[in-house]
């Protein structure tokens, strides 16, 4: 039977509250304090507002509404007290106990940042934190198969005055993992709250496995060592399952990820160099049986393969976090022999590999963009298996440039899976089919200096530029330059044919990327420039070939961003000379 609450807006809210079967905690406590405190003096919402200041301490709140309870309300609290149907947190019940006199309050201040989610998700994310408050939020189900760390989340929403928020979740399916968190205005964020989507239809997705982060090595003991290439981001989503089958040996082996979508530490599997392994995942509603294989099979490196058809050239060593602790390779060649292009040079020929040269794949993609002819021109297929890339080095004596041909064979480190390490084509990624361009000048680059070691701790975009074109390159800090200088300059790069590109700040300053799509230490290319509706945009592509600001269309890396927020995320602005 329900209450009987005389104050009307303390009863809309109490009921509101019951009926969602939530319980009444830190972050809706606000709402039922600001109904009893406010008066004729103060609204509603004036009341919400001063109860919600930053760091107001719940004593502070305390006066405030023992500012404005009237006798009724004392009622009313001991009612719920005494009688509530809607449970009550140990803090939220000390609270109320202390605006009638029944116990001393509880120094400790509320938490506007703890998320209580407010109903299922068949209409997005529904739930409630302190007041104007903002909510993020990651499919940690489908970030698996993207360049996602766990907390590179987006804006779901903001919460309202009284602490209320919704908010669309993009490609959320029934079964789905959804961790979100809030955050205020000074940065400061709450702990996570994690749930499993409920939209009101079956689980269908069954938990996606990376197995291109993959990596196993043999052990030399009878053992293979499984492990995450890129330990950052998530092998499968959080507590999935995955079957590994030896195919010589028929043995299987099951493993549970994590909460963090992480293989089991020191994971082993009983092996040799050259077994071909089959990956099986479920989510534990999908594919229990484990009888839909993930992808294609891994195959443990060091099984004898000779080099490919055609001559074989020397190849520059791996980078050396490829290396394990006794200095030898993790990862072997595989003979690519795809065409040398595709319909033409394109920027989406681009992708980075698990190499930190972001400047190379940046620049290589801009130049694709606005002179493909210049790509085309620097390689040349010898028709042996070999390819000869010219790149141009400045004599610095004479300030002129001569051409410095590297030839190299279509041997690439491979992953497990097989397809390349370091950088690729987009689309298919087999040895057979795909498009070689990028690989074999990023191969050709690391040849000329040295190693994948040497090219893969930072750069410059500029020297590729020059090494591809023979044209000096320009540099410019954003900090240094106004809206209306930076676009004529982008306008001069774009219109007249030079490539261009764009850097973005240290990790020192990741949190000014926070919720952007944008990532810190990273160089990006530009492709172009867009004015609409008296706004101005740049046309910017991330090398990864995906990760981009939300709303920004299909998931490909390009993205327009209008110039003032360039301007606050972009450290660095490059083109070459005319």
């Amino acid at each position: 039977m329900p209450i009987s609450i005389r104050d009307t807006k303390l009863s809309s809210l109490y009921n509101q509250m019951e009926s969602a079967n939530q319980t009444i905690d830190d972050s809706n406590l606000v709402q039922i304090l600001a109904a009893l405190g406010d008066s004729s003096r103060s609204t509603f919402t004036k009341t919400l507002v001063a109860l919600s200041a930053p760091g107001l301490s719940r004593q502070q709140q305390l006066d405030i509404v023992l500012a404005g309870l009237s006798k009724g309300e004392q009622k009313d609290v001991c009612t719920i007290l005494d009688k509530g149907t809607v449970p009550l947190s140990a803090s939220a019940k000390n609270f109320l106990e202390a605006a009638v006199g029944r116990a001393p309050l509880d120094t400790a201040s509320l938490d506007p940042l703890k998320i209580v989610l407010t109903a299922d998700q068949r209409n997005g994310i529904a739930g409630m934190a302190g007041p104007n408050v903002t909510i993020e939020a990651i499919n940690l189900s489908t970030a698996p198969e993207k360049r996602l760390h766990n907390d590179d989340t987006f804006v779901l929403g903001k919460t309202d005055a009284t602490g209320k928020f919704s908010g669309p979740m993009p490609e959320m399916q029934a079964g789905d993992i959804i961790r979100m968190r809030a955050r205020d205005d000074q940065g400061k964020v709450g702990e996570w709250v994690t749930v499993q989507a409920n939209t009101g239809v079956a689980d269908t997705r069954n938990a996606q496995a990376a197995l291109f982060r993959i990596g196993l090595a043999d052990l030399g003991d009878g053992k293979i060592s499984v492990t995450n290439i890129n330990a950052s981001r998530q092998i499968s989503e959080p507590n999935a399952k995955l079957q590994f089958t030896n195919v010589r040996t028929g043995e299987k082996t099951a493993v549970q990820i994590d909460g963090e979508g992480q293989l089991p530490k020191d994971l082993k599997l009983n092996g040799k160099a050259g077994d071909v392994i089959k990956v099986a995942s479920s989510d534990g509603k999908n594919n229990t049986d484990f009888a839909l294989e993930a992808g294609p099979a891994l195959t443990v490196p060091g099984g004898g393969e000779g080099p490919g058809p055609g001559v074989d050239i020397p190849d520059p060593a791996l980078h050396k976090d490829e290396l394990d602790a006794n200095g030898k390779p993790r990862f072997q060649l595989k003979r690519f022999t795809g065409p040398l292009f595709k319909d033409g040079v394109k920027p989406d020929d681009v992708e980075q590999g698990q190499i930190g040269d972001c400047y190379f794949p940046a620049a290589m993609a801009a130049l694709a963009q606005c002179r493909p002819e210049a790509i085309e021109n620097m390689i040349k297929d010898n028709g042996d298996g070999s390819y000869t890339v010219t790149f141009k080095k400045r004599d610095w004596s004479s300030g002129k440039y001569k051409d410095v041909a590297v030839t190299v064979d279509g041997d690439l480190y491979a992953r497990a899976w097989g397809g390349p390490l370091y950088g690729s084509s987009g689309g298919d990624k087999t040895e057979k089919s795909m498009e070689l361009w990028f690989p074999l000048v990023e191969k050709a680059y690391a040849q000329w200096k040295g190693s994948y070691d040497a090219i893969g701790n930072g750069g410059r975009s500029t020297d590729v530029w020059e090494a591809c074109l023979g044209a000096r390159g320009l540099s410019e800090m954003c900090a240094y330059s106004n809206e209306d200088s930076m676009w004529n300059e982008i306008k001069s790069a774009v219109d007249g044919k030079r490539p261009a590109g764009a850097g973005t700040f240290g990790e020192d300053e990741s949190a000014r990327y926070t919720n952007t799509g944008v990532y810190a230490d990273h160089a990006y290319s530009i492709l172009g420039y867009l004015e609409k509706e008296g706004s101005r945009f740049v046309t910017l592509r991330n090398p990864w070939g995906e990760s981009e600001p939300r709303g920004n269309g299909e998931n490909d890396g390009i993205f327009n961003l209008k110039l003032s927020d360039f301007l606050k995320l972009y450290r660095s602005f490059m083109t070459v000379e005319n």
